[in-house]
């Protein structure tokens, strides 16, 4: 049970190869399968040991009333389903909150004694040293950044996940040179921790993420001051505190004299910070989702929607001036906006109790716990809780926020008596029974809860591998993805889309005529039985809607876009799938209402109003095209691809030999217009021009000649 606690150290660093999202799964199943083994270790040493059952505190009850709520939210919620196993991308749901509760259990029984907790918070320093070293070759260009761009991720993956594992950690670091101060402790220890400290903080601001760098000034400064004003201790460390008040306020208002400044601008840094303003919040994203979260917990007020039901509220609530944002927001960017949503009002009451009860303890009754340890946790609660404003939670952050909280209440609980301190123990005979029971348990927990969904991640990833090499290996293809269904389970979400987006590898005439047909049907089956599983998303209909128009069913494809559409009326890129499809079956009125819609939705989408002239132009209505993009203010010339591939659908080749012409007037070196214009020339039944346009191509390019003689053959023989 100590072994599984410490274990949770290892999780920074899993990032294995093999999994479908490598940064999330894999820390997440690991983190499972180590609570779920050290539970039952632990289990099995309380019914032997009185001295390590669970001590009775408002944080612990606080804690299950959490649970019991989001409990029942889930089941009476939207999807009970997808609250509980949650999916590949975000390892939350229910399942993880009752794993995070066993942890909390766990820790705060087996962590028994001060010591243990102090070796806890440095094995936490040491290892989160290990990740911002790896944050260091990131920065000099040795290791790739995995986001992309200038910010530090490390092994997470996520620059905001690193930023506020590294917050906890350099309070961690300042709790443990309180400690070694108060203790008289070993001098070389405060220094280490000091730099691991500043080394935490360097990597904090290359991850340039605000929320945690705010959070984390914040949480100092409230540290700072509640020492520099209430600590009744020694002088020279109000003096201290007090300094850090001053060099923080100077700190700040000397960034807001020089946010203009040309050295900031060019900082992708620096320029992220100064560019804050409450004119910048009405252009993100949280702008728009915040206010759906309350407009969604208005429906739903006391228990709310479940958990990872969220996008249900975004679906139905979509802003049209989000088309340039992703289009499948699936939390709120507001860990208390999350948590009213999935549990309604109690849920966000007994979320904001965790912080409450754990508080109340921290200052009234964890006595012997020095004031400035006190006023340093209390910082990092409030760090943790302000970066939590601007987005979700981690399993990582998950981990280090019960970890404190499991501190907390082993300080103020030391001295309770455990729960059930009456209770008899096991003898030797009870304890040989109760040891196969909880072994057969264990194992019944390992496959069901974990081994079934790891299996499912890794078949994925063999049947993406099979698809993505070429030609494709179509059987291994089928078969993986087979199998990664069957088991029914966590990420079958994932599946389903995977499947969908490999339709067109796997209907090519190099697969097998029979394997195609069963994957059409492996295929089919998934698509109806996600609609079935999760009835009333816009996401599944869409793409039960494309697999359809893929196979060539319109009926059924229609179907299903309608369905989205009506599930999200005012998302424009549902109404583009739904309008290309009427164009594809030449329902050209109805294109053009679906585009105009979506168009009329907000018309500073450029895309929106090109896409409603192009029905128009399908339809024949070229005056009208115009006057859209004239009210649009966007190029009447309509030469784009989306323009050429209309008039080359209706064989109007005059109109696309004068678009490829004029871009070869701009570009003379672009072959694939000419290529193009050559085929258009020879559809339009002017071969000499067609073969002159070829003989062109030949003069600027002659590695093109025999090739491009093959096309002057081809040409002058067809009738």
């Amino acid at each position: 049970a100590m072994g599984g606690v410490f274990s949770v150290f290892i999780i920074p660093f899993l990032v294995p190869g093999n999994l479908f999202f490598p940064f999330i799964t894999g820390k997440g199943f690991f983190f499972r399968a180590v609570v779920e083994i050290a539970f039952a270790a632990w289990l099995l040493l309380a019914l032997r040991d009185r001295s390590v059952r669970p001590r009775r505190s408002i944080l612990l009850w606080a804690f299950a009333a959490f649970v019991l709520v989001i409990g029942v939210a889930d089941v009476f919620g939207v999807n009970p389903w997808k609250s509980f196993w949650s999916n590949f991308e975000r390892m939350e749901g229910y399942i993880t909150i009752i794993h995070l509760f066993l942890y909390f259990i766990t820790a705060s029984a087996m962590l028994s004694a001060e010591r243990l907790w102090k070796r806890f918070l440095e094995f936490s320093i040491w290892s989160s040293a290990i990740v911002s070293v790896y944050g260091l070759f990131q920065l000099a260009g040795k290791i790739a950044i995995n986001q992309g761009g200038v910010r530090v991720d490390a092994t997470f993956g996520n620059a905001t996940y690193l930023a506020i594992f590294l917050v906890f950690n350099i309070f961690f670091a300042l709790i443990l040179i309180s400690r070694e101060r108060q203790e008289g402790g070993k001098t070389w220890k405060s220094v280490a921790y000091g730099c691991i400290a500043a080394l935490h903080s360097v990597i904090l601001y290359h991850t340039a993420t605000r929320g945690a760098m705010l959070g984390l000034l914040g949480g100092l400064l409230l540290s700072a001051i509640l020492i520099a004003l209430f600590d009744k201790g020694e002088r020279k460390m109000r003096i201290a505190a007090g300094s850090i008040v001053g060099a923080v306020i100077v700190l700040v208002l000397g960034f807001m004299a020089v946010r203009n400044a040309q050295f900031v601008a060019h900082s992708p840094v620096l320029s992220r910070f100064a560019s804050i303003s409450w004119n910048e919040t009405k252009t993100q994203a949280r702008a728009y989702i915040w206010p759906m979260a309350i407009e969604g917990w208005k429906e739903k007020p006391i228990l709310g929607w479940g958990q990872e039901n969220f996008n249900y509220i975004f679906n139905r609530n979509y802003d049209p001036r989000m088309y340039w944002q992703e289009q499948w927001f699936d939390h709120a960017h507001n860990a208390v906006l999350d948590w009213l949503v999935a549990g309604g009002i109690l849920g966000l009451v007994t979320y904001l109790s965790l912080f409450v009860s754990a508080l109340y303890l921290l200052w009234r009754k964890a006595s012997d716990t020095t004031f400035t340890e006190k006023a340093l946790f209390t910082g990092l609660l409030a760090a943790y809780f302000f970066h939590n404003l601007f987005v979700f939670d981690n399993i990582v952050s998950y981990i280090l926020f019960m970890s404190v909280l499991a501190l907390i209440h082993f300080k103020s609980t030391r001295l309770a008596k455990p729960i059930a301190v009456d209770a008899e123990e096991l003898d030797v005979a009870d304890m040989r029974m109760a040891g196969p029971v909880a072994l057969i348990a264990l194992v019944f927990v390992l496959y069901f809860f974990n081994w079934r969904g790891y299996a499912t991640n890794t078949a994925l990833i063999d049947a993406l591998r099979a698809v993505s090499v070429s030609p494709v290996q179509s059987q291994a293809a089928l078969d993986s993805f087979a199998r990664s269904l069957s088991y029914d389970t966590l990420g079958r979400p994932e599946v389903v889309e995977r499947i969908v987006e490999a339709v067109q590898r796997m209907n090519t005439a190099d697969v097998p005529i029979e394997i195609r047909q069963k994957f059409a049907e492996l295929a089919k089956n998934a698509v109806d039985g996600q609609i079935a599983k999760f009835p009333g998303d816009a996401r599944y209909e869409t793409f039960a809607g494309s697999f359809y128009s893929l196979y060539g069913q319109s009926a059924d494809a229609e179907k299903h876009f309608v369905a989205a559409s009506d599930l999200s009326p005012r998302k424009q890129s549902i109404l583009f799938q739904l309008g290309s499809l009427y164009l594809s079956t030449k329902q050209f009125d109805k294109a053009i209402a679906t585009f105009k819609k979506a168009y009329d939705l907000e018309h500073s989408y450029a895309d929106a109003a090109k896409y409603y002239a192009v029905a128009l132009v399908y339809a024949g209505r070229e005056a009208e095209a115009r006057q859209v993009l004239t009210g649009a203010k966007l190029d009447t010339s309509m030469t784009d691809d989306t323009f050429l591939r209309a008039y080359i659908d209706l064989g109007r080749w005059d109109k696309a030999i004068g678009i490829l012409k004029a871009r070869i007037a701009a570009d003379p070196k672009d072959t694939a217009s000419r290529q193009n214009l050559a085929a258009a020339y020879f559809q339009a039944g002017n071969k000499a021009a067609a073969i002159a346009t070829v003989r062109e191509m030949i003069a600027i390019d002659p590695s093109f000649k025999a090739t491009g003689e093959q096309y002057i053959q081809a040409i002058q023989s067809s009738k």
